[in-house]
């Protein structure tokens, strides 16, 4: 068998939702012949990182693994690395108190936390500018399934997506999401998920996953992060990463979602998680889990 070929690769730039600057948006297409019609979209938030591992994942999975074809839409910046961590932190993240932004010291300073509370607007654009246009200009994928993927910060924008918009896609890959923003205040949305979701005619179907060495303190810290070890280690256990990803996981079920799959990556952790969750985030969201 031959070995498949790259994914088809495009990219062009949309206005920023801000009406500052702009967004890069990067769009692999199928590499193996894909169906006339409803082809599935996977949107993959921070794609300055991510879109090249999630567009590579496709190719490999649809080429040998008779997975269904789909397209891979990746939404990033085109900016420096320190310049990335501002803007994803402005459009990703809800608003943090004072408190809790004190509470993230250096740390805080580094990613730009006190401009953060862009995640309403960011999740307009995506429905409402971004997602039409795909379907414009790849028409394919018109009516076709829709995946939101979302790792750290980004998975904390797919879990607020989901609590304030459940129709908003059609599914949600919820990756070690950052529920620890701003006290887990995002919690407070889980006692109205029910009544929203009880008003769909069709429910989203989610994928909650963490590196389960997640909660592991670390003995060393790199450079430039802006905290002390000890710093380090006691955010690590006020985010709680790993019981908080389960107990939410927990939550959305007993809310009435009735299609929710948690995992916790036996042998990963903050990084090592995001591939294995685009690889059994979608083989859940398109329904091949069994």
């Amino acid at each position: 068998m031959p070995f498949p070929v790259r994914a088809s690769l495009e990219q062009f730039t949309l206005p920023h939702p801000s009406g500052q600057g702009g967004l890069t948006i990067s769009v692999a297409a199928p590499t193996v012949p894909a169906p006339g019609a409803a082809v599935p979209v996977l949107y993959v938030l921070d794609g300055d990182l991510l879109f090249g591992m999630a567009a590579e994942i496709a190719r490999a999975v649809t080429s040998v693994a008779a997975f269904p074809a789909h397209y891979v839409v990746g939404i990033g910046y085109d900016a420096a690395y320190s310049d990335v961590l501002k803007l994803r932190t402005a459009d990703l993240a809800p608003p943090i108190g004072e408190e809790a932004l004190r509470a993230l010291g250096g740390m805080g300073e580094t990613i730009g936390g006190a401009g953060s509370g862009g995640a309403d607007r960011f999740l307009a654009f995506m429905v409402e500018e971004l997602r039409p246009g795909i379907a414009a200009r790849y028409p394919q994928t018109a009516g076709g399934p829709q995946i939101l993927f979302g790792h750290s910060l980004g998975g904390l924008f797919a879990a607020h997506a989901l609590l304030v918009q459940p129709d908003s896609f059609s599914a949600f890959i919820v990756s070690s999401p950052s529920l620890w923003w701003d006290g887990f205040a995002i919690l407070r949305e889980l006692p109205l998920l029910g009544e929203r979701i009880a008003a769909l005619p069709r429910q989203p179907r989610v994928f909650v996953d963490v590196g389960a060495r997640e909660q592991d303190l670390p003995t060393s810290i790199p450079d430039g992060i802006g905290l002390t070890l000890e710093e380090a280690q006691a955010q690590i256990r006020a985010a709680r990463m790993v019981d908080a990803a389960h107990e939410f996981a927990t939550a959305l079920g007993e809310a009435g979602i009735t299609s929710v799959r948690h995992v916790a990556f036996a042998e990963d952790d903050h990084v090592s998680a995001a591939p294995a969750a685009i690889l059994h985030g979608m083989r859940f969201a398109l329904g091949q889990d069994h």
